[in-house]
């Protein structure tokens, strides 16, 4: 370092700049069973499922939030949210990539707090969840984000067309509904996407309308996280195997593609378009009231 600037360092005022607290947090997804099986002949039905921690102190005491917490000093951003993952899954090397950042003023009550958020995927029958010193229960909850329309909306707004997002996942409003079936938990939200091509943004916005039992912006970020992660999986087959064991037969990595993309897929089409990134493995999945399967691995193409 030059003299001249480790003179200017010296002279630097760091509190001429009013300054943020930096929060991490981590959007966990994964895909779980969802009900008691129906049947022994039929394969347990899964879903994508997120992780939410019942906060247990103010602001939004007994409301649902997304793991996180404050980053300590001397650390990085996404140390603090792997280290945030590990203390509340267990989890050390799930994959993890950035959602966003979100500094709007207000958006936390107790003052200036910007949230460097990521996304993690993991098999999460590994997980061994915990609730952390400030939370008073950890739990999954199952995924539905709809695209709804205004069509055929009554006089105060409340009525909807629905429909599974389609390909473009640019629909105008949606409604995400988080839900717990055994605990009988169920949150909602209303959300508004405002197109910013026009803005010179490159990503969209997106505002809660309604809420209920979510805590902060948590609804838009949990929203944003679910869209990402469809996007990605479109642009990278490689992206869902963070969501599935190490050894898996080739339905159950189909239902995992269903479950992130809300749509079916045809066998002979997805076998196809997956070929590249699966290899057989010398197992058998067996003792689940059907024919042995056989068991594949992923093929990393990287």
């Amino acid at each position: 370092m030059r003299s001249e600037e480790q003179e200017f360092l010296a002279g630097y005022d760091m509190t001429k700049y009013e300054r943020p607290s930096v929060a991490a947090d981590v959007v966990v997804f994964a895909i779980l069973p969802d009900g008691e099986r129906s049947s022994i002949r039929r394969i347990q039905r899964k879903k994508l499922k997120v992780l939410l921690i019942k906060r247990g102190g103010f602001p939004y005491k007994g409301c649902w939030a997304i793991p996180g917490g404050f980053c300590n000093k001397g650390e990085d951003v996404i140390d603090s949210a792997r280290r945030e993952l590990f203390e509340e899954t267990g989890i050390e090397n799930a994959y993890v990539n950035l959602v966003g950042v979100y500094g709007k003023p207000g958006r936390d009550p107790r003052g200036w707090i910007i949230s460097s958020t990521y996304m993690a995927l993991m098999n999460g029958e590994n997980c061994d969840l915990k609730a952390g010193d400030d939370a008073r229960d950890a739990r999954w909850f199952t995924v539905d984000l709809r695209d709804i329309s205004d069509e055929g909306s009554n006089a105060d707004g409340t009525k909807f067309r629905e429909s599974i997002l389609n390909e473009s996942d640019k629909g105008d409003r949606y409604r995400l509904t988080l839900s717990d079936s055994k605990a009988g938990i169920k949150l909602t939200a209303l959300l508004r996407r405002t197109d910013m091509s026009a803005c010179g943004l490159s990503s969209d916005s997106y505002d809660i309308e309604e809420c209920d039992g979510l805590a902060f912006d948590h609804a838009k970020i949990i929203t944003e996280a679910v869209l990402g992660l469809r996007r990605a999986v479109k642009l990278d087959p490689e992206v869902a195997f963070g969501l599935i064991s190490d050894s898996f037969t080739l339905t159950e990595l189909q239902k995992v593609y269903e479950q992130v993309l809300s749509r079916g897929l045809t066998a002979p089409n997805f076998r196809r378009k997956i070929a590249d990134y699966v290899e057989e493995t010398d197992g058998l999945r067996e003792g689940e009231g059907f024919r042995p399967a056989k068991l594949f691995r992923h093929k990393k193409m990287k």
